[in-house]
């Protein structure tokens, strides 16, 4: 959810539907001739860790050998997990156009417009155009899990958390069509780390991916929507560390961890973001408005040639919604695509 690139303000019809919600919802490896495996390298996406046992290729992970004879051995191979789709990287290799929101008639987000089973062909039909392009396309929900609140919350973070049912019935819908989860943090005067570590059971999914938006975290003295929040490169830096461990304790693939930005004031210190082995991490331009002003933030965040990029488009508040033949014109090329 993003306030306009070039002014901030906040929708109160928006919060008023978050209140409704909260009461009424409980990645080329190519064998070379040597047969050693050379890694096509994206700026900011590191090779595969060491420290995480995922197999090269087809191959399975985490054989098991149990004896049932003194001379008689069998081995059980346990599959290792893979990205939706298969493989075990997200970026480079596909790119990811998502629907955002939450559940609330879609004052959240395109997404919350009618039931996760619903929303999946709509959201096919969006991908579609996509389709005609390189790489492979990977449909995916960014669903709000911490919503960003106009008043103060039981806990003091002005940010409430969706029920896990509800995560759940988004992410069997995913599931069912191979699709991605991303899980979006508005953490209100919370904290990144400490929302994304109660999502630690569905992260640990390799089909579930996690996003940070500063724009919803403010300091103490501060609700969302009243100002544009921010964050540090030390916030960030703790959270994909944090990740970086769940990926490698788990053997999981490459895991994304998006990050919304749409002005340079929102991330402090940025220069120190730090890449991580097992992640890919990719910065999201999603703020709305004329083409011309959406393309000058997204070339900001261009000016940092570390991460790869996403470039968010807003049914409403774009003026006028491009095609998505524009949207591919960018460069660099956009890596996520997502629709609001």
């Amino acid at each position: 959810m993003s306030t306009s690139t070039t002014s901030t303000k906040i929708w109160p019809e928006l919060l008023a539907a978050v209140g409704l919600l909260i009461v009424g919802l409980s990645f080329h490896i190519s064998t070379n001739p040597a047969g050693q495996a050379a890694h096509q390298v994206h700026p900011g996406i590191p090779l595969p860790s060491n420290n995480n046992p995922l197999p090269p290729g087809n191959a399975s992970a985490n054989p098991i050998t149990t004896s049932t004879e003194a001379a008689t051995t069998t081995t059980t191979t346990i599959p290792a997990p893979t990205e939706p789709g298969g493989g075990y990287t997200l970026i480079p290799g596909k790119r990811i156009v998502a629907f955002y929101g939450a559940p609330g008639g879609g004052n959240l987000g395109v997404l919350g417009q009618d039931t996760p089973e619903a929303m999946w062909p709509k959201l096919m039909a969006q991908v579609a155009p996509y389709q005609q392009s390189t790489p492979v396309v990977l449909p995916a929900y960014e669903l709000i899990a911490f919503v960003a609140q106009g008043s103060p919350q039981p806990d003091g973070t002005y940010s409430a958390r969706l029920p896990d049912p509800v995560i759940q019935q988004y992410l069997n819908v995913v599931k069912e069509h191979q699709g991605l989860l991303i899980l979006d943090i508005q953490p209100g005067r919370g904290s990144f780390l400490a929302d994304a570590e109660t999502l630690a059971p569905f992260l640990t999914q390799p089909d579930v991916a996690l996003a940070l938006d500063p724009e919803w975290q403010v300091d103490a003295a501060q609700a969302p929507g009243q100002v544009t929040g921010s964050t540090t490169a030390a916030e960030i830096n703790e959270v994909s560390a944090w990740l970086e461990q769940l990926v490698t304790t788990n053997h999981l693939p490459q895991k994304l961890l998006l990050i919304h930005q749409f002005e340079n004031s929102m991330i402090q210190n940025k220069s120190a973001v730090a890449a991580q082995p097992d992640l890919a991490i990719v910065f999201n331009m999603d703020g709305f408005g004329s083409w011309n002003a959406k393309t000058s933030s997204y070339q900001l965040l261009a000016a940092d040639p570390r991460f790869p990029l996403g470039f968010k488009l807003f049914y409403h508040q774009d003026d006028p919604l491009e095609d998505p033949s524009h949207v591919l014109a960018l460069q660099p090329q956009p890596v996520v695509i997502e629709y609001e």
